[in-house]
């Protein structure tokens, strides 16, 4: 295997490593401080429910209807609200049972979803170890790289879904003045990824046919 293709090998798992691990802290840190918070609280609050969710202004974009102090100054700000956190009292037992299974769907896809993101590392293991093994052109390998892409595409589906779903639930526990709950910003890359790397199976895959009827005709 070539200095190159090892070099780009090593920085590929350094930059997943970072953007893997800093997910993984984030999401237990943010567990974490739920459950602490939840056995403080529980007790004399009752059911409660902490509702994330991406808004926006019901008058659209740059319409900045809520207003905020300026500590510096002391004047009054015009702002918008983009992502929202709210801690909800009492509500869940007043929710339908169907709103209570989207909510349990979310956290489902969720653990979905970093699994997923556990077999990526693998499968790039193993297709640069093919590689290594001048194995680049084999039927397993292409199986290999077109099944990242199917990977990747099913992440930005579920995430998607999560998202849809996280709407429903946001306006079925509340109703704010002046915004609505709406999909979250996606990162399209992993759609634009997904696409790209499945293009590029199957570039390889009549590639190797090619290649293979040449032998056979010499």
């Amino acid at each position: 295997m070539s200095k190159k293709l090892k070099f780009y090998g090593l920085c590929l798992t350094v930059v997943y490593v970072i953007f893997f691990g800093h997910n993984v802290y984030e999401f237990a840190k943010y567990g974490v401080g739920g459950y602490n918070f939840g056995n403080k609280e529980v007790e004399k609050l009752g059911n409660y429910h902490v509702l994330v969710s991406s808004v926006v202004p019901v008058g659209g974009s740059v319409t900045f209807p809520t207003t905020v102090i300026n500590e510096k100054t002391g004047e009054e700000v015009c702002v918008e609200i983009r992502e929202l956190m709210a801690f909800i009292f009492d509500s869940p037992d007043t929710m339908p049972t169907y709103v209570k299974l989207m909510d349990l769907s979310i956290h489902v896809f969720a653990f979905g979803v970093f699994l997923l993101f556990l077999i990526i590392p693998f499968l790039v293991y193993r297709v640069m170890k093919s590689i290594s093994k001048n194995e680049f052109y084999s039927l397993k390998n292409i199986r290999r790289i077109k099944k990242l892409s199917y990977i990747l595409l099913a992440i930005y589906a579920v995430t998607l879904l999560e998202s849809y779903l996280r709407v429903l639930i946001a306006n079925a526990y509340l109703q704010i003045k002046d915004y609505t709950a709406c999909l979250s910003d996606f990162n399209y890359a992993l759609l634009f990824m997904g696409l790209v790397v499945l293009i590029m199976s199957e570039i390889l895959r009549y590639t190797t046919s090619i290649k293979e009827e040449q032998e056979l005709t010499i």
